[in-house]
């Protein structure tokens, strides 16, 4: 009987076809995740065949036909949905707008709500189609309150500073006063446990390059079966065509993820890693992390009293290799895990933030910068 891998053997395993994260403690996976070697390789291979081959052929449309249906199927998986109801689209502002335009045509004055943490290009899309409705937009700061009347409501289930929303409390409020649910799992997906059933969103949207590995400017869009019995035809005329490399690289990607790494597995130490993160972020002195305790998703938003942002970031990079997001408007710090991460970069990370909270930008030891001659930063042997 073959012995399933170790830990540390899953990790490295990770780490090295996922090549960035030997770069530097990658904390930026909410941004964009690290690229997977092979599906470059795939994406390369296609791109030479195309090349060679040219872009057309008698085989060429079943082709793409297929290569979508295989993407939208992994996706699928991924949140416990039916391949039938799934649709890609071109990013997840793409997937806003024809949300908005299935909710809102059906006559004029449908009140529209947006709620904190959407990005600002989905909500800048549900606007402009909301605008042609003549439907009244309200922006919402508190979901506690929201009102169940509204036709169409906009959330993100996780926010850029890493809270994480009630989404079952929301549906819920909203499918009382007859309104439907759009909801943006782009910051949770592939990093959280995620079913659609459970959710009880009616419509589910997520651009795919951040846990799930995939190209950047591609999404993918759930409709419950509540919102129409088969999704409209229009929907997939809509958001078609896409390149071949896009479609092969999606479906290798989230594959990979799903069969060699195991998905169940990368899920449960991303949530693990987030929580470690999280409590030892919380107990710095000086550190304020900004999302709640018992509602936080696979990001952590903080500030450091005494330093600002872009500062903190530049001592995190110069002394531990730490990429991390920088917001110089909400002078706001932002790191997130991945399955791929090391405890030990974590402590290393944690241990820096730690001195710098208990120093000032003038008190602060400086340490010798570190010059990575050739390759990637990857000393460590084990997890």
């Amino acid at each position: 009987m073959t012995e399933p891998p170790s830990r540390f053997d899953r990790v490295r395993g990770l780490r090295e076809v996922l090549t960035a994260t030997g770069a530097g403690i990658y904390l930026t996976t909410h941004q964009a995740g690290p690229w997977p070697a092979e599906t470059l390789a795939a994406v390369h291979e296609s791109d030479d065949m195309e090349l060679r081959v040219g872009r057309v052929g008698p085989d060429r449309t079943e082709d793409l036909a297929q290569r979508e249906r295989e993407a939208r199927a992994v996706v699928a998986a991924v949140i416990g949905a039916s391949p039938e109801r799934m649709l890609l689209t071109h990013g997840a502002a793409e997937a806003a707008r024809l949300i908005a335009l299935e909710v809102l045509t059906a006559g004029e004055g449908r009140r529209v709500v947006l709620t904190p943490g959407l990005e600002r290009s989905v909500a800048s899309a549900i606007r402009d189609v909301a605008d042609v409705a003549a439907a009244p937009v309200e922006v919402v700061d508190d979901v506690a309150a929201l009102r169940g009347d509204a036709a169409l409501v906009a959330l993100a289930h996780v926010d850029a500073d890493g809270r994480l929303a009630d989404v079952r409390a929301v549906a819920d409020a909203v499918h009382a006063g007859g309104g439907r649910l759009a909801l943006d799992v782009g910051r949770s997906v592939g990093a959280m446990p995620l079913d659609v059933d459970e959710l009880g969103a009616d419509f589910v949207f997520a651009d795919t390059h951040r846990w799930l590995l995939g190209p950047e400017a591609l999404a993918f869009l759930w409709v419950t079966p509540d919102v129409t019995e088969e999704t409209p035809e229009w929907l997939r005329q809509a958001c078609a065509p896409f390149g071949r490399g896009q479609l092969l690289a999606l479906a290798r990607s989230v594959g990979w993820l799903l069969m060699y790494v195991e998905l169940p597995w990368a899920i449960a130490r991303t949530v693990a890693l987030a929580d470690a993160l999280y409590e030892s972020l919380a107990e710095i002195a000086g550190v304020k992390v900004l999302a709640p305790a018992d509602a936080h998703g696979p990001i952590v938003a903080l500030r450091v009293e005494g330093w600002d942002a872009a500062t903190v970031a530049d001592e995190l990079g110069r002394a531990v290799f730490a990429m991390v997001d920088v917001d110089v408007e909400a002078d706001v710090i932002r790191a997130s895990v991945g399955a791929w991460n090391r405890e030990t970069e974590l402590e290393r990370f944690t241990q820096r933030l730690a001195e710098l909270a208990a120093h000032t930008p003038e008190t602060l030891p400086r340490r010798p910068s570190l010059t990575v001659l050739s390759g990637p930063l990857d000393p460590e042997s084990e997890a």
